[in-house]
């Protein structure tokens, strides 16, 4: 009887072990990109870590630029879009070998955006950007898509009831 308790109780060790190391190494890439931005004078205003990347949306000091950017085990990389006019969204899109990430900052009312729907030739596509029922709201998101997107394609900010409130064509 106790070899069995003994049994249970290492592998609940080893459970915990492993379930705070993953977390440790996420918050520890998070720091390394976090660094990474700052030194070349940029902020993050999110993250999201994949399996094969720690990913950040993030700005510089005034927001005339948006950027992506990715650590991952070949190092550090980033893109950048300038914005020129206040647009109701900004966006970037970025992609590698397998797989295609947009990020998005709304400008416009961020709380009443529930819904980004990405339309094109191979890619039609809607993911929830806030919840309505929720008091909480952000006005920055990066999402993974499932399809890259082609030369001709549209994004629109959509409301709680799927109403198109903004709409920008590529």
């Amino acid at each position: 009887m106790s070899t069995r308790r003994l049994t249970w109780a290492l592998l609940i060790c080893i459970t915990v072990v492993i379930v705070f190391s993953g977390i440790g190494s996420y918050f520890y890439e998070r720091q390394q990109l976090k660094r990474y931005l700052a030194d070349n004078n940029f902020h993050a205003y999110e993250y999201l870590k994949t399996d094969d990347a720690t990913l950040a949306l993030f700005t510089n000091e005034d927001e005339t630029l948006l950027g992506l950017a990715d650590m991952s085990v070949d190092g550090y990389g980033y893109g950048t879009v300038e914005i020129l006019d206040m647009s109701p969204f900004d966006y970037i899109y970025s992609s590698d070998d397998s797989n295609n990430y947009i990020g998005i900052r709304l400008n416009k009312q961020p709380q009443n955006v529930a819904y980004l729907r990405i339309i094109g030739e191979r890619i039609q596509e809607q993911h929830v950007l806030n919840r309505p029922e929720e008091d909480d709201y952000a006005a920055t998101h990066i999402i993974e898509l499932r399809n890259r997107p082609t030369s001709d394609w549209t994004l629109q900010t959509l409301d709680q009831n799927e109403q198109v409130i903004d709409s920008i064509d590529f």
